[in-house]
């Protein structure tokens, strides 16, 4: 029984394509959802340019976790007002949407761990992000997800959002 869906997404121009197939399976398994976004964490090479180059004050601003931690609330409650605003999806997905999670690390690490923490059923990806149109039929994320997931992985297909052409929003 599917009560529990992860939605794990990249917040890129296939996000809308993709919420289309989450709602769809919300709704049919009566289902909360949980999106999580992975962002990617600093650098040792921005981290190490940032102490060289930057003033105190700034070296506190980007590298303290505190400010870090209220940027990525500022993106969840932005994910939520462009989820709320976008016409490819209805109400009813908004009153299935039990958490947003953004959250540093690698992103199929986080999202693996996410699925077990949040108890989820089903994980719902797509199978490559925009940039990897160059040919690639899957991309790294999806491809770690779907060997090493303990529950179904449910994969979107990417090149269908550009076959049907439908209106892209970018959300990043």
């Amino acid at each position: 029984m599917i009560r529990k869906i992860l939605f794990a997404t990249d917040l890129g121009a296939f996000t809308p394509h993709a919420l289309v197939h989450v709602e769809s399976l919300a709704s049919q398994y009566d289902a909360k959802v949980s999106l999580v976004h992975v962002v990617p964490p600093i650098s040792e090479f921005t981290s190490a340019i940032v102490k060289s180059y930057c003033s105190e004050a700034v070296k506190h601003e980007l590298l303290e976790s505190r400010n870090i931690k209220g940027l990525l609330e500022s993106v969840r409650d932005e994910v939520f007002d462009l989820i709320a605003s976008n016409s490819l999806i209805e109400d009813n997905l908004l009153t299935r949407l039990q958490d947003i999670v953004i959250v540093p690390g690698k992103p199929a690490n986080v999202i693996l761990f996410e699925a077990e923490r949040l108890n989820a059923d089903l994980i719902v990806i797509g199978n490559h992000g925009p940039e990897a149109i160059d040919g690639k039929i899957l991309g790294s994320v999806a491809s770690k997800v779907l060997q090493l997931a303990k529950v179904p992985v449910y994969m979107v297909p990417m090149m269908e959002a550009i076959a049907v052409r439908l209106p892209l929003n970018k959300f990043m």
